[in-house]
């Protein structure tokens, strides 16, 4: 798409009070996507210098989805669904996804939770948080991700995103602290939905 018509998506969705979240891997379509004044980008496997100036000059968040990147390296590695070039070019985005996500939270780049889970299996999402950890982002920061940001960047910052009066109580707690062991994640106890517990 042109510059102009990427533009006009982005004013007439916003016009109807909708978000724009793009999905990009090269840095070209990161920053047409940016410039054109989306509110996130899903996966951002090629953020480079010049995208994250525009990250950090829109606002608008990153949504590593490292989980989609490590579950088609897994496929490639255990599989022989891909030919040999498709497999080698496999290996290696899953392994620069984590890389550039990394230099752009390092750079101040906003993050938010999302896994992407066409390709992962729903039930694993929990696995991006470990995803994002091990990337390097620290564990305050991965469950931050996942509460305040995602609550900020879906405009829902009032209703969900922290535990205050007046919220929804959507609640979560693990049998230890996810903060000293991101892991504990992969394991909730405990699920309160809107002041109604599913799980204790």
């Amino acid at each position: 798409m042109e510059p102009d018509e990427l533009a006009e998506v982005v004013r007439a969705a916003k016009s109807m009070g909708k978000k724009v979240a793009a999905h990009a891997h090269q840095e070209d379509g990161i920053i047409a996507a940016l410039k054109a004044g989306v509110d996130s980008i899903e996966h951002g496997t090629y953020t480079g210098p010049a995208a994250i100036k525009l990250f950090k000059k829109t606002g608008a968040y990153l949504i590593p989805t490292l989980l989609a990147g490590d579950t088609v390296v897994k496929m490639a590695q255990t599989t022989d669904i891909f030919s040999p070039a498709i497999k080698e070019k496999a290996i290696r985005v899953g392994s620069d996804m984590k890389g550039n996500f990394a230099k752009a939270y390092k750079a101040g780049v906003k993050v938010a939770f999302g896994t992407d889970s066409g390709v992962s299996h729903h039930g694993d999402n929990a696995q991006e948080a470990v995803l994002m950890f091990e990337a390097g982002l620290p564990a305050i920061e991965v469950i931050k991700s996942a509460t305040v940001n995602a609550a900020d960047l879906l405009s829902l910052s009032d209703s969900i995103g922290t535990i205050e009066v007046g919220k929804q109580a959507d609640i979560i707690a693990t049998g230890k602290s996810p903060i000293e062991d991101i892991r504990e994640l992969l394991d909730v106890d405990f699920v309160m939905k809107g002041g109604k517990i599913f799980k204790q």
